[in-house]
């Protein structure tokens, strides 16, 4: 049996303490034959705390120690994979586990941490540079478990550890098979018979897993001016009700209605009043008493009035050169052939419908763009919201566009309302720029995904890249 050396050890030790050991007070341990007894200094005050020399008998196969969380925080997760009578059942649903983690739950591989239980079972850990609240690592769960699936009979997957439910650490040996836990390539499956796997293990981001569990609530659906209908492309940073409304939301205010947004308001602010009217002047000075006014911790960290003054006039001076006024919203925007190829490739006739929506909302926005739930469901005729997020996720998933804010809480206006508010997630389009001498077309927003394809496309070409069926009911003329 492969033993540890002295200063291995003691760093094998330092990790166990560093990603294992949340609480000392309570503790599992496996004697010869394999059962299993828990000490609890809270309940026996004979109870030795969980201590390195234990961690030392641990590593070297005498006992074997399993750990509890805190009690109300975790700083890892296990997936405990149990078919203590199906080894081909548990490989297949470790593969599956890791497959889905790594596709639905973008967790970078080099993050996910397979090892054997000792008895045909695995262990997958995540390990997080922060503890995260017991509720949100069960959420997590939860939602690993319902893209998953359907297991195989006869087994489980099983979330640890709580304060109740207690799990083995890694490298030690299965008193009753004899079984060193070895951790396992998370792609092949085999043992990596090294104790040195320990010690490349970091932490992870805990914001990975907490995004993955953001509900879609009321609160985050805040309106921005940024919204399209259906797949129709009409409607422009500058739409003339949204903007109108916001406008008017921010006057009657007297100051900025959401942290963050002092750009883009300062900017619609200058669309209106050139709009009413207004000489430059007198817009900038109505702009700045509203950003006088709004609270400090509205605007980001090192923001000052003087540079809102120097930015309130260059936006000012932008808007009154260009002549952009409310209800600008018949410009019109080229659309490039490799470009609408990109969007076929996408998968369903939904998820094309909202990546070409996105590419028109990139073009007037720039690649970089906000877009609510609410938005997108009017981008692609939609009342679910479950069909607006397999969406994005195929999006992101086929490297059409990328998370650059997702689930962003709106720190100062959740504190003002005493409710939770969040800033709608931002895109970026991630498709490449069309080839010199691409086809194009120009549109104001009257033609369909299907009208411009048809402008673009050949027959065939578009056939290539949708199914019969999709075909046979979107696209047939």
């Amino acid at each position: 049996m492969k033993t540890t050396e002295p200063v291995q050890q003691k760093q094998l030790i330092k990790k166990f303490n560093t990603l294992y050991i949340q609480t000392r007070k309570k503790y599992l341990v496996q004697f010869a034959e394999g059962q299993y007894a828990t000490f609890d200094k809270s309940k026996n005050n004979r109870v030795i705390m969980l201590n390195d020399s234990m961690l030392k008998t641990h590593l070297a196969g005498e006992l074997t120690y399993g750990v509890f969380n805190g009690g109300y925080y975790n700083k890892f997760i296990t997936f405990d994979v149990d078919y203590s009578d199906n080894e081909t059942a548990a490989r297949w649903t470790t593969f599956k586990l890791i497959d889905v983690l790594v596709r639905e739950f973008n967790i970078p591989r080099k993050y996910i941490h397979a090892s054997q239980s000792g008895n045909k079972g695995y262990h997958v850990d995540l390990f997080f540079d922060r503890p995260i609240a017991l509720v949100d690592a069960e959420k997590f769960y939860n939602r690993v478990m319902a893209a998953i699936g359907e297991l195989p009979p006869g087994g489980q997957i099983e979330f640890r550890p709580s304060w109740t439910q207690g799990v083995k650490l890694p490298l030690g040996v299965h008193q009753r098979t004899g079984n060193r836990c070895w951790f396992v390539d998370n792609e092949t499956l085999e043992p990596v018979e090294s104790f040195d796997y320990l010690l490349t293990v970091e932490p992870m981001d805990a914001n990975i897993v907490l995004d993955a569990i953001i509900e879609l609530t009321e609160e985050q659906q805040a309106e921005f001016d940024e919204i399209v209908r259906n797949t129709d492309t009409s409607i422009t940073i500058v739409d003339t009700s949204k903007a109108l409304r916001k406008a008017a939301r921010i006057l009657e205010a007297g100051r900025l209605t959401e942290s963050g947004t002092r750009h883009n308001t300062t900017f619609t602010l200058a669309c209106f009043f050139n709009s009413q009217g207004f000489e430059q002047d007198e817009a900038v000075e109505a702009i700045m008493e509203i950003l006088r006014n709004t609270p400090r911790d509205y605007f980001s960290k090192g923001s000052t009035p003087e540079f809102w003054l120097k930015e309130t006039k260059r936006l000012v001076k932008y808007v009154y050169e260009k002549d952009i006024q409310l209800g600008n919203a018949h410009k019109e925007i080229k659309i490039y052939k490799s470009e609408i190829l990109e969007v076929l490739k996408v998968g369903t006739f939904r998820q094309k419908q909202l990546a070409y929506a996105m590419l028109v909302t990139s073009k007037r926005y720039g690649k970089v763009f906000y877009l609510t739930v609410n938005t997108a469901m009017k981008m692609i005729d939609t009342t679910s919201r479950q069909t607006v997020q397999n969406a994005i996720n195929k999006l992101i998933d086929v490297g059409f566009i990328e998370y650059v804010r997702k689930g962003e809480l709106d720190v100062a206006k959740s504190k003002e309302t005493g409710r939770a508010h969040y800033k709608p997630n931002k895109y970026r389009l991630l498709i490449n720029e069309p080839p010199a001498g691409d086809e194009s077309i120009k549109t104001t927003g009257d033609d369909s995904l299907i009208d411009v394809a048809y402008k673009l496309c050949r027959t065939d070409e578009i056939k290539k890249y949708v199914k019969r069926r999709e075909f046979d009911n979107r696209w047939a003329r």
